[in-house]
């Protein structure tokens, strides 16, 4: 398990190199909360869908001018090798072929809630196409807040084409749930419960792109 390595002079400085190489990309980063969203204090777990290599840079900067906690992002093994960048804003590694590593890597989560910081988590694990369904959740989330009230809140990426050269990311922040207020009696049943509630979330943003539903969201860049 590779560790986060946080500079905060790193931080500051790449807040600025993202910012702009985001909007070199993208038409805007437009962000939303959900009608009954709150964004808790921490310790929380964000989760986000994975669909893209963008996803970790458009999180990096919701969480700078949105969130502004201190954060930690679990990330695959390989992603950190080849950009090892990442350790310095916060980013840890999963080896998920390696058992003994992915118990490292859950313990080490668990010590930064501990620490009342923020942690982000991709829970699909790999990237994929963001039409898929299912979703595929693989359940380190629920076995990562087991036995505590710290509150999971879905974090939604869409990105599309519209009329505009370049393409838009919209993200929508939404209420927070518990693992008690998931529906089930084991960690599996919880599971699938997370991912049909996600799920719920993501196609409603979707459609409100589709349609350009979309006064309500703001470019964060």
């Amino acid at each position: 398990m590779i560790p986060a390595k946080k500079s905060r002079a790193f931080d500051y400085f790449f807040d600025h190199f993202n910012k702009r190489f985001l909007k070199f990309h993208f038409r805007g980063v437009f962000f939303s909360k959900g009608a009954d969203a709150t964004i808790p204090a921490s310790p929380c777990l964000f989760i986000v869908n994975h669909s893209t290599w963008w996803d970790a840079l458009a999180v990096f900067h919701l969480n700078r001018h949105v969130i502004m906690q201190e954060s930690f992002v679990m990330m695959h093994e390989k992603g950190i090798r080849e950009y090892p960048f990442f350790r310095k804003i916060g980013a840890f590694s999963v080896n998920r072929e390696n058992p003994k590593d992915i118990v490292l890597s859950l313990q080490y989560a668990k010590e930064r809630l501990k620490e009342n910081k923020t942690l982000w988590l991709f829970p699909q694990g790999d990237e994929r196409h963001q039409e898929i369904r299912p979703l595929g959740f693989l359940p380190g989330a629920l076995h990562i807040v087991k036995n505590t009230n710290i509150p999971i809140v879905p974090v939604l990426l869409y990105y599309s084409f519209g009329r505009e050269r370049k393409p838009d990311i919209h993200i929508r922040v939404c209420g927070p749930v518990t693992a008690d207020d998931l529906p089930g009696t084991s960690s599996k049943d919880k599971n699938v419960a997370l991912e049909e509630l996600f799920t719920t979330h993501l196609e409603r943003l979707k459609q409100d792109v589709i349609m350009e539903n979309t006064r309500d969201f703001k470019n964060l860049l």
